[in-house]
């Protein structure tokens, strides 16, 4: 008979072993310049279920992770970034389900972390001081012919400093099967144009590979739960445990997190995760928990791509409107002037098939159109090569309108309303490279203003 499993209270997908014992592993000592110390070495099947640390100076100590032989570490970073302690601040108050933070410098991890055959934990200073440290982990060792989860924990750390002003800020860009578990993300404004939460919220690109589906939020503030900016506040699964005001204004710097524990993100070939951005350093730690046996999956899809635009777009007609873009690449001008800005033609590669055109085509918020553009439509163009002449299907993921050329031939115009959706389309290659030209707009719906789309050859 098989044995019962429990979930685990945080995150329901990690299920564990319900007959178990319950270990602890203890360390304390000096922490030297140019040291590490191993904190946890033991042989499993099991899980990590409560990290505790507390140090005499933690801002350069450094946390790996190793899980079942793997060569490379799931997780290598500096402790005060794995525990959301971000823009070189001094350790501050965390009151998460996963993650804790207590007076005076109480680090406290109930991400659990489980594995199948061993588990390695070390502390190391590559800084100027020692330092002191005290450190517990509690864990539970299961039998050792018991299943384990096939879910592993990774976490890592980003810095843009400037994120690239009108654009967006690369949180994550992850390969394989797993899910987000949640991401801590710090600003500091350095772009005077606007405030630091006017920059566009997060959008989340899923599953290009297998069944394109996406998320996006409205602020950056609106997706971590809070309303009209940042304000000191603790939660069990949202919060902002640092915000500084200059002069009693508005935060010119803070940090924001958000874990996901019943509304679990889920991916199972890829997920591409970015927030938008103005020219300001920007800091994140996201955490992952992947398969290890569910590697990225390899499909057909276009690489390189030019975009160009953006248009008005207020009606269908003004959608079917022949474009400049619709025309050799030798006639388009230098820069398409609009909306305050001039836009040249963009050459860039897509992520796990997609392509975001709200990543290229900003304006400033004091414009018309407002960062996050509505009412617009941009051009997107790429070559497919083929041996031979042949039928193909084309599966697109796409928000809004949609319309495609192959060769120069219109192929198809497809309009949705309600939001992003998935269609597939035949088409006819020839030998040698295919011309593949895609128009899309841009509305308010569902998605707020999500203006991607996502391209695989279905053979």
């Amino acid at each position: 008979m098989d044995k019962f499993k429990i979930a685990d209270p945080n995150f329901p997908l990690i299920q564990l072993p319900g007959d178990f014992d319950a270990r602890r592993i203890t360390r304390f000592g000096a922490l030297r310049q140019g040291e590490e110390v191993e904190i946890i070495n033991v042989m499993g099947p099991g899980c990590i279920r409560h990290l505790w640390f507390t140090f005499s100076i933690s801002k350069d100590v450094e946390l790996e992770i190793h899980c079942d032989g793997e060569s490379s570490p799931q997780i290598k970073m500096k402790l005060n970034h794995f525990f959301g302690v971000l823009l070189g601040q001094t350790p501050y108050r965390i009151e998460s389900a996963p993650i804790k933070l207590l007076p005076k410098s109480g680090f406290n991890c109930y991400l659990p972390i489980p594995f199948s055959s061993s588990c390695r934990v070390v502390l190391s200073n590559p800084g100027e001081s020692d330092t002191s440290f005290w450190a517990m982990a509690d864990w539970h060792r299961y039998d050792q012919d018991d299943a384990i989860t096939p879910y592993r924990l990774h976490a890592g750390y980003r810095v843009e400093s400037p994120a690239p002003p009108q654009s967006s800020y690369l949180v994550g860009d992850v390969s394989g099967r797993g899910f987000i578990a949640g991401l801590f993300k710090g600003i500091r404004k350095q772009d005077q144009s606007d405030l630091i939460y006017h920059t566009g919220g997060d959008l989340w690109m899923i599953d290009g590979e297998v069944n394109p589906h996406v998320m996006r939020g409205i602020g950056i503030e609106d997706s971590f739960g809070q309303s009209f900016g940042f304000f000191e506040d603790n939660s069990q699964w949202t919060g902002c445990p640092y915000e500084q005001s200059w002069g009693g204004g508005t935060a010119t710097e803070g940090v924001v997190y958000r874990f996901f524990g019943i509304d679990t993100v889920p991916f199972k070939s890829s997920l591409i995760m970015r927030f938008g951005a103005l020219g300001n350093h920007t800091e994140s730690v996201l955490y992952t928990y992947l398969d290890r046996e569910a590697l990225g999956i390899e499909v057909e899809s276009p690489k390189s791509w030019t975009l160009s635009g953006p248009f008005d777009c207020d009606s269908i007609e003004d959608f079917e409107r022949e474009e400049f873009s619709e025309g050799p690449r030798g006639d388009w001008p230098e820069n398409r002037e609009w909306c305050e800005r001039s836009f040249p033609p963009i050459d860039l590669e897509s992520e796990h098939t997609w392509l975001d055109f709200t990543r290229y085509f900003r304006c400033t918020a004091q414009s018309k159109k407002g960062m996050q553009l509505q009412h617009v439509s941009a051009y997107a163009h790429t070559t497919i090569a083929s041996e031979s002449q042949c039928k193909e299907i084309l599966r697109l993921g796409f928000d809004d309108w949609l319309k495609l050329w192959v060769n120069g031939k219109a192929v198809t115009t497809m309009r949705h309303d309600d939001g992003f959706a998935i269609q597939e389309v035949p088409v006819t290659l020839e030998k040698g490279n295919n011309e593949i030209m895609i128009k899309l707009s841009n509305f308010d719906n569902i998605e707020w203003r999500c203006w991607a789309f996502s391209l695989v050859l279905v053979r």
